[in-house]
């Protein structure tokens, strides 16, 4: 089925670079960050790194800690994952 007047890009970034943006913006290492939010440091890394997904509770801590609405973040995430579900099946 050909589908019109539906975009599709190149590439679409983990959000963890976002994240990684902005906590560079701030300042904010890993370790930083994961105590703000109450998250072990390993699970921040796992989202920087491209690991590891932002789930919904995490983007309510996120939106907590940064200001940045949870729905952002689930954006990203979904944009992210529709990407890698196209990849995955040859489109």
């Amino acid at each position: 089925m050909t589908r019109h007047n539906e975009y599709f890009p190149q590439s679409v970034p983990h959000p963890g670079i976002d994240l990684a943006e902005k906590l560079e913006e701030w300042g904010w290492g890993p370790k930083a960050f994961a105590v703000r939010t109450g998250k072990p440091e390993k699970t921040i890394a796992a989202i920087l790194n491209g690991n590891s997904g932002i789930t919904a509770d995490i983007a309510v801590l996120f939106e907590n800690v940064l200001g940045i609405p949870a729905h952002f973040w689930l954006n990203r995430q979904s944009a992210y994952d529709e990407y890698v579900a196209r990849l995955a099946a040859g489109m």
